[in-house]
């Protein structure tokens, strides 16, 4: 692979080399397309990672992560990014500026909602949000025309929710647990 910008394809991003260290890394900056910082105890996001220009997937699970940085926008390559059982509350729009993503994992965090702006996230294949605390669903959601896969599990909705969530993404198969009527 040449060093200058690229969005690569799935294969050639299944196939290159992941990297486990930041350090590591940033020794050959426009070599990383893949970048694994979980189980690191990271309490905000390094902004070395912005030196990383090629980064085409990042792994943040497991961290103590609350919120991302503005500039994460800048990782205009970005199509996988997992910051599964962290701290975030709420999903930035700077996530909505990756026209390529394609795997967003955010599960077990405490989010509450969901940014309209994300419905712009047209190769958005797979969603995991199972284990937060969603109640914000917006309609802008069905812009999602590419998802086939959407993890709500965990995650209490009503059977009208489910339903309504289900009309907004015909093509995507949900999974939701059971509603419970808890508390009515």
């Amino acid at each position: 692979l040449s060093a200058r910008a690229q969005l690569l394809t799935q294969t050639q991003l299944d196939t290159v080399r992941t990297y486990r260290s930041l350090e590591r890394a940033l020794q050959h900056p426009d070599s990383v397309y893949r970048l694994d910082l979980s189980h690191q105890k990271l309490k905000e996001v390094p902004e070395d990672l912005r030196k990383l220009k090629n980064l085409n997937a990042l792994d943040l699970g497991q961290n103590k992560l609350k919120a991302l940085p503005g500039w994460m926008n800048e990782l205009q390559y970005m199509q996988e990014f997992s910051a599964g059982r962290n701290k975030f509350t709420e999903i930035p729009d700077g996530i909505c500026q990756w026209k390529h993503l394609k795997r967003l994992d955010l599960h077990r965090n405490q989010i509450t909602g969901l940014p309209k702006c994300m419905g712009g996230l047209t190769e958005l294949f797979a969603l995991d949000l199972w284990s937060n605390d969603l109640e914000d669903f917006p309609d802008e959601i069905s812009g999602l025309k590419a998802l086939r896969f959407l993890d709500l599990r965990v995650i209490q909705f009503t059977q009208t929710d489910m339903d309504r969530i289900s009309t907004l993404l015909p093509s995507a198969k949900i999974f939701f647990s059971q509603p419970c009527n808890c508390g009515q």
